[in-house]
């Protein structure tokens, strides 16, 4: 792959497209990101970079791959982090309580003490489930479950076959449901 020359300036359309995955797209690599590596200011980092290589690339990608061209380039950062790491992946365990929370109701002022305690307590098994995901699986159930992505684009960013991408998604389900059912023990 030939590296973008700096000198190279973007077309008006590319750059409302770019401009607009940016506005769109930012928010959920973050959070992919951070998911991925447990450390949100790596994960800002992840994003950061996975839009400045698109913006490096506006020329060689279509506007239209332009979320799973993203995801696939904060997916393989994040990778490189974790294998620099050399220690086991504690996911989670550093997120902040409230902001950064994905499951938080949105106007907890309406809602019952106890029904915060257990909305907490759903929060934190589901956090909890998600972290016991073996790599290949959580990644495939962040990618569709959590982010949306169809299972071609997760197939793209995961760099696997459709198939495959069906099947690690298809377990984890099963080991997530396994694992809330028994953490929120009802």
């Amino acid at each position: 792959m030939a590296i973008a020359s700096q000198d190279y300036q973007p077309d008006p359309v590319t750059m409302v497209a770019y401009h607009r995955a940016l506005t769109e797209h930012a928010d959920s690599l973050k959070a992919y990101a951070t998911r991925l590596l447990g450390d949100s200011i790596a994960a800002e980092d992840v994003a950061q970079d996975s839009f400045l290589a698109l913006y490096r690339h506006l020329n060689q990608v279509p506007a239209a791959a332009f979320r799973p061209w993203l995801f696939r380039v904060a997916r393989n950062l994040c990778l490189d982090q974790l294998r620099r790491r050399k220690f086991k992946l504690s996911l989670f365990r550093d997120m902040a309580k409230d902001d950064e929370q994905p499951f938080t109701p949105c106007d907890l002022r309406a809602v019952q003490p106890d029904e915060v305690a257990e909305s907490n307590e759903a929060n934190s098994a589901i956090e909890k489930a998600i972290e016991e995901l073996p790599l290949k699986f959580r990644e495939a159930f962040l990618l569709c479950e959590v982010e949306g992505l169809s299972y071609e684009d997760a197939a793209a960013v995961m760099n696997c076959p459709v198939k495959t991408v069906s099947t690690r998604l298809f377990r984890a389900r099963q080991r997530f449901k396994s694992l809330v059912s028994r953490l929120i023990k009802v």
